[in-house]
């Protein structure tokens, strides 16, 4: 039978209804009895029942042996006996007359005793689990009471674990079996979602939100699919939009509410974060227009994830803080939660610094015993100019120059878009190369006496270094520098640099060795012109005879005025230690008599480097470059490449032409990534456009032809580490092994 908790109500008013005819009919005088003396209750008793104990039904009833018989009371007795819960139905109770009173027989028929309790229409909720809540149990005889109380646990559960609110019972039907005492709950777990509505400001179409999400059309809507859907929408947005979902509110839409189809609709509305207000907050020397000019991510857009990691970069590159932390808080606005306060906070460094030092840098190529004198701040009176002045002088060197630059020409929005930079300059050098002859066999001046022997800075297959013997170069140059940029992209600036100065430069090697070429090694008398360069005017300035390398070896100044064009990308996330990015550079440069140089020639570079992110928190770092020229070329200004480049050699390459190759692997070995282990390989390529062969003058044999391409390489491994205290990113030591052996080399900052 099916048991309905309605119709149970019904049986005991029906009860009660038709207790006072059948009382009346009894034959023993009510109207007279009750208004005279009441019979007394000679006996109460209780048939009917199988299992529930009569005590337990004895102790709800109230007429009691003895006592004043009371219809009103029996009636009473009769509720109290059906609010116990284990009766199906309750009849009328047989009230009889004896010879000394009335006798009550309470008449009750059982609820079948439970055999079995099964669920069907659960799908997320095992029925083991809703069996658990209730205190019915097999074996027990059903109670109404107890049933009702399991039934509000079997809600209380449902609406704990997300499906309130949905149907006004989560036990949509009840069976219970009277021959078999079979008890089967037909449960009804929340509303099957019919449609998926997207709604607020969700920034992207519901093409493609939809498919993200758990809850489709045909599925039971939950508050747990709901949060479900809430994380996958924000994992959605992030991985793949780098966007925050800033609120989002989900739920059933009621007025979709069909309770008879047991389906309603579920509308998601989802906000996307955007920003409201940008703080800076720790910058007391810095100005606020200084760092808010590097910011993209400003009021009114949505925080992108993407756009405050390039922010942080920029604001890192600049060098002004030793720490840069962005956050996101609440918004002005408590309700309107997806509006938030997006808040940079910055440790600002000392940017000036006042140097006074000396030092010794032995070798060939070394500076000697040399002193320093500087002062230079990159963030002047926190306004993001910079500028510098530096004096150095020493055995072999001396520099004195004075630099500025302006990375934004004002705070406007037009000026925001252009860069300018200047240095005055003056500096002298001298260098010792070693020298290397052209015969072939290494001859020296002990196995020739005083026959001139023809040596040059070449070195080659063919030619073998002399031993004690080396070649002076000195030079000296006063100048000035100027730029102008204009910034096509937040990474990108395109400038225009012009460049004059007044230049010396010659090369000597002392009796009886000589630079092939004309005699004596240094032109006395009229200067040949630098711009043509043959075997007959050919001064040595180089010791490689070359139509492409200018005769500037007199002694006598020259001008060299250039200008140039360069286009630069870097989009580096940290411009010290990348991990991600590139650093590309295209520039083009022209001297040329019209401009008021004394040399007409062209150079070009297209340099490119670009990192990737290997294994867990390495770097694979590739850097490619290469070097083009025309014209004649004062040695001066030859592409160079020394143990910066070029790690397992200790010598300086010279080049018209080249290409250059470098793979570096670099490893962290600390948490704070500032010791790093870095292996590398070096390839360059190179010539010397136009040289002319080198002749045997004993033989009239070629026995070296710098023209041709030379292929170099190396292959090391490295250390790097930051010494922050002072100032120092990144300093640099390599150990890397060339075709002529090994080499050690030191730097600051990468290789590349």
């Amino acid at each position: 039978m099916t048991f309905d908790p309605a119709r149970r109500l019904g049986a005991l008013k029906w009860c009660v209804r038709i207790l006072l005819p059948l009382v009346a009919a009894a034959g023993f005088g009510a109207a007279p009895a009750l208004s005279a003396t009441a019979p007394r209750i000679v006996s109460v008793d209780v048939t009917g029942n199988l299992h529930v104990p009569t005590q337990t039904i004895m102790s709800v009833i109230a007429a009691r042996p003895g006592q004043p018989y009371n219809p009103k009371v029996v009636q009473e007795d009769l509720a109290r006996i059906n609010a116990l819960g284990y009766f199906a139905d309750i009849a009328p109770p047989l009230v009889r007359q004896r010879p000394n009173g009335i006798a009550i027989t309470y008449r009750v028929v059982e609820n079948p005793v439970l055999t079995k309790i099964l669920f069907t229409g659960n799908a997320k909720v095992p029925s083991d689990t809703l069996l658990a809540l209730m205190d019915l149990s097999v074996g027990q005889v059903f109670n109404t009471n107890t049933f009702r109380q399991d039934v509000l646990k079997i809600n209380n559960y449902y609406e704990r674990i997300g499906y309130g609110g949905q149907v006004p019972t989560h036990v949509k039907d009840v069976n219970i079996n009277p021959q078999s005492g079979v008890l089967t709950l037909t449960i009804q777990e929340g509303l099957v979602v019919t449609h998926v509505i997207i709604g607020g400001d969700p920034l992207l179409p519901p093409p493609l939100i939809l498919p993200a999400l758990t809850l489709k059309a045909g599925t039971v809507y939950s508050d747990a699919v709901r949060d479900a859907d809430y994380k996958a929408l924000q994992k959605l947005y992030e991985d793949h939009f780098h966007l925050e979902v800033g609120n989002f509110e989900g739920g059933i839409v009621p007025s979709s509410i069909n309770l008879q189809a047991g389906t309603a609709e579920v509308r998601y509305n989802i906000y996307v974060a955007r920003i409201a207000v940008v703080e800076v907050t720790g910058n007391t020397r810095t100005k606020d227009v200084v760092i808010r000019r590097e910011l993209r991510e400003r009021p009114g857009m949505v925080l992108n994830t993407d756009a405050i990691k390039r922010d942080y970069e920029r604001l890192n590159a600049l060098n002004y803080f030793s720490k840069v932390e962005p956050d996101v808080k609440p918004g002005p606005d408590p309700k309107k939660p997806q509006d938030v306060t997006l808040v940079w906070h910055v440790t600002e460094q000392r940017t000036a610094q006042a140097s006074l030092g000396f030092g010794y840098s032995g070798g060939l190529t070394g500076l000697g015993l040399y002193g320093t004198l500087g002062f230079s701040d990159n963030n002047l009176h926190g306004t993001g100019n910079s500028a510098g002045i530096q004096f150095e002088e020493g055995a072999r060197t001396g520099v004195a120059q004075i630099t500025a630059s302006a990375p934004y020409l004002s705070n406007s929005p037009q000026g925001q878009k252009y860069t300018a930079g200047a240095s005055i300059f003056t500096n002298h050098t001298t260098y010792y190369y070693p020298i290397y002859s052209i015969l072939g066999t290494g001859q020296s001046v002990a196995s020739h006496g005083s026959i001139p022997i023809p040596v040059t800075l070449y070195p080659s297959s063919n030619s073998q270094q002399i031993s004690n013997t080396y070649a002076t170069n000195t030079s000296s140059a006063t100048g000035a520098s100027g730029n102008v940029g204009r910034r096509l992209s937040d990474y990108t600036i395109l400038s225009f640099a012009l460049s004059g100065q007044k230049i010396r430069y010659n090369t000597t090697v002392p009796s009886p060795y000589y630079f092939q070429g004309n005699q004596p090694n240094i032109f006395v008398g009229p200067t040949p012109g630098p711009i043509s360069s043959t075997p007959q005017n050919y001064g040595g300035s180089f010791g490689i005879a070359a139509s492409s390398i200018a005769n500037v070896n007199t002694g006598n100044p020259y001008n060299l005025v250039t200008a140039g064009l360069n286009l630069q990308t870097i989009t580096l996330d940290d411009p010290f230690n990348p991990r991600n990015g590139i650093k590309a550079l295209l520039s083009a440069t022209v001297s040329e008599p019209a401009i008021g140089s004394n040399f007409s020639f062209t150079q070009s570079t297209l340099d490119l480097a670009k990192f990737f992110p290997v294994l867990r928190s390495a770097t694979l770092g590739v850097h490619g470059a290469a070097y083009n020229s025309t014209g004649v070329i004062p040695p001066s200004s030859l592409f160079t490449f020394s143990d910066q480049q070029m790690r397992g050699y200790n010598q300086v390459f010279y080049a018209t032409n080249a290409y250059l190759g470098q793979i570096e692997l670099r490893q962290p070995l600390a948490l704070d990534r500032r010791i790093t282990l870095a292996l590398f390989v070096d390839e360059l390529d190179y010539h010397i456009r136009g040289a002319y062969p080198l002749l045997n003058p004993y033989t009239n044999r070629i026995t070296g032809y710098p023209a041709d391409w030379a292929l170099y390489g190396d292959a090391g491994f490295g250390i790097r580490f930051d010494v922050p205290q002072l100032g120092l990113r990144t300093v640099r030591i390599d150990f890397a092994k060339g075709v002529n052996g090994t080499h050690t080399s030191f730097g600051i900052g990468q290789s590349f």
